[in-house]
């Protein structure tokens, strides 16, 4: 399953999506990456972030306000350098994507 990129990304910041799971290939240590929209309430105000969790023990997670930054370096290929996750969009495999229920 692979999907457009910039669509998965709007419709992740827009709501309609509220996580994807997935991995890059050929990189054991990234095999189950999950990117969500998390709703905080602080203070009766609800807070919008967008959580990245690249792996299962939390080292690698990383939170944008609001809406999810396309230009952040989150992974690291070591000598190969750090990639943003459209840099690396052709090698994710989309495990499973989970629509907002509108009812």
């Amino acid at each position: 399953m692979n999907s457009n990129y910039e669509e998965i990304i709007n419709n992740l910041n827009e709501g309609k999506i509220e996580s994807v799971i997935f991995s890059i290939k050929e990189y054991a240590h990234y095999k189950k990456c999950i990117i969500k929209r998390c709703i905080d309430c602080v203070n009766n105000r609800h807070i919008v972030r967008i959580e990245v969790k690249l792996v299962e023990d939390g080292s690698e997670t990383v939170s944008f306000y609001k809406y999810f930054k396309e230009d952040y370096k989150l992974f690291n290929f070591g000598r190969k350098g750090t990639f943003t996750l459209k840099q690396v969009w052709n090698n994710v495999h989309i495990i499973q994507i989970n629509y907002h229920d509108a009812s």
